[in-house]
């Protein structure tokens, strides 16, 4: 038996189960070390001990990270496996290291710009964490959070069943910094001139294209150290070794291999059939009259609506609990989702505009959808990056992520006279009271010093069109 089978074997199992548990903690909303020991967050954390271990490992042994502990690099090679036709074969591909630096170089110029979303889409935790999220919990993630994670699975399926591990070793930033480490790690694939037979079984099975088989090399940058090309091997010719294996007969020359590239030509695009035109006039016309009448009938006949009420819009939007600051919650967020998929409630879920685009998906307090439950502390816990500080329940009952605005004009005991005074009943502080103007008429008045921002009062308000409660973000 090959002497390179088990340790294939072991270097797959060991890759199973941490994608497993990875998995598992995400959905169950739980801490997860392997999920701190990834590099982007770990970078992100400050994290030096993980730094200094992923550091000496690939100087020694390679990228064994983006082969063992890297969950979208599990997932590149379940596809790779699974929908790649059988009788396909890899070939060598020369590097893209123009694309390959010039989109590391963005990113970390973004990074340190402050345009966390260039890091948040491109960071291979993130995506596989948004990916669980979405299929875990699609209503929790929104609309926009289903989106990138659609787009990036697809992505990772197309690439994936085409050119392996293309990806990894072009667009991710993680894959382009250790792979210029590993340039120079002391044990790395070899070819033995002496003993290979130019089978070409090695370069079949190489989803990462590094292997030169005219001039016998592993390009070390872009392996990932899967070891299919020894498990393959028939002449035990490609070894894992220190050093460079010498020439018994130094015969053989470096030659310089020009091909021609293949290209297919792309399929003729059918047209359409004729279709008679809609009268887009006509149908809008009719739409907006049904609406009207729809909401003057809630206004006929619903006691909770408020005429004259205005939207209420936050100020500064809500970051979830454990959030030392709004800059440094912004810097270290790479919107990996953990924290939206802990969430019981799901209040928490990823931002579109909120924090601009520089921020997008990154995630936000939405009271629209929920609250945050006065005793949960789940969120603080599972962030990878230090983004949100773990709080114990005491400290949580005593920390304000917001504070409550009211706004009396949408209130409906204030305007139309009706029994309420639902937002002082659920407010767990007791920060919200019922009291009488000069006029006689009731409304809520609120205590800032007490509201700690949980939004229960925002999420409970009756009020129609809309609430007459707002939160505003510290």
């Amino acid at each position: 038996m090959n002497r390179y089978r088990p340790i294939r074997y072991g270097r797959i199992a060991v890759q199973v189960l941490v994608v497993a548990a990875i998995t598992a903690a995400l959905i169950l909303g739980v801490p997860c070390l392997l999920s701190r020991m990834q590099i982007i967050p770990a970078i992100v954390s400050c994290a030096t001990l993980w730094l200094i271990v992923w550091g000496v490992a690939t100087l020694i042994f390679g990228r064994i990270y983006c082969s063992t502990i890297c969950p979208c690099g599990a997932t590149i090679d379940f596809f790779t496996k699974n929908l790649r036709k059988r009788k396909s074969r890899f070939t060598y591909s020369l590097p893209s290291n123009r694309l390959r630096y010039s989109i590391f170089v963005i990113v970390v110029l973004c990074a340190l710009l402050g345009f966390s979303v260039a890091l948040a889409l491109l960071d291979p935790y993130s995506a596989f964490a948004r990916i669980v999220n979405a299929c875990a919990r699609p209503l929790a993630v929104g609309v926009a959070g289903l989106i990138v994670a659609a787009l990036t699975l697809g992505l990772i399926i197309l690439f994936s069943a085409r050119r392996g591990r293309i990806i990894c070793n072009t667009v991710c930033p993680v894959g382009t910094l250790l792979g210029t480490v590993s340039r120079v790690s002391l044990y790395h694939p070899d070819i033995n001139t002496d003993l290979c037979i130019n089978c070409r079984k090695c370069v079949d099975v190489c989803s990462a294209q590094c292997i030169n088989l005219t001039d016998h090399v592993v390009d070390s940058s872009r392996c990932v150290v899967c070891f299919h090309c020894m498990d393959v091997c028939p002449n035990a010719a490609i070894t894992y070794r220190r050093g460079r294996h010498q020439l018994s007969i130094p015969l053989m020359q470096r030659t310089v291999s020009s091909g021609a590239g293949v290209s297919a030509a792309a399929p003729t695009k059918q047209e359409s059939p004729s279709m008679t035109p809609i009268d887009r006039r006509k149908f809008l016309i009719t739409g907006a009259l049904a609406a009207s009448s729809a909401i003057a009938a809630v206004a006929k006949h619903n006691p909770s609506y408020v005429k004259g009420a205005v939207p209420l819009v936050p100020l500064n939007y809500v970051t979830p609990p454990g959030t030392s600051s709004r800059e440094d919650f912004l810097r270290r967020c790479t919107a990996c989702g953990a924290c939206v998929s802990a969430c019981p409630t799901e209040v928490i879920t990823p931002s579109t505009k909120q924090f601009g685009v520089r921020h997008a998906l990154t995630p936000v307090m939405d009271f629209d959808k929920a609250y945050c439950s006065f005793d949960c502390v789940r969120c603080s816990e599972v962030c990878p990056t230090k983004a949100l500080r773990p709080l114990t329940p005491n400290e949580k009952h005593h920390t304000a992520i917001g504070r409550a605005r009211i706004c009396a004009d949408n209130c409906r005991l204030y305007v139309n006279g009706i029994h309420c005074g639902i937002c002082a009943k659920v407010c767990p502080k007791r920060a919200i009271s019922i009291v009488t103007d000069s006029e006689g008429r009731k409304f809520p008045q609120l205590e800032p010093e007490l509201c700690i921002g949980c939004g229960r009062c925002s999420y409970a308000c009756p009020s129609k069109p809309y609430r007459a409660i707002v939160i505003e973000g510290q």
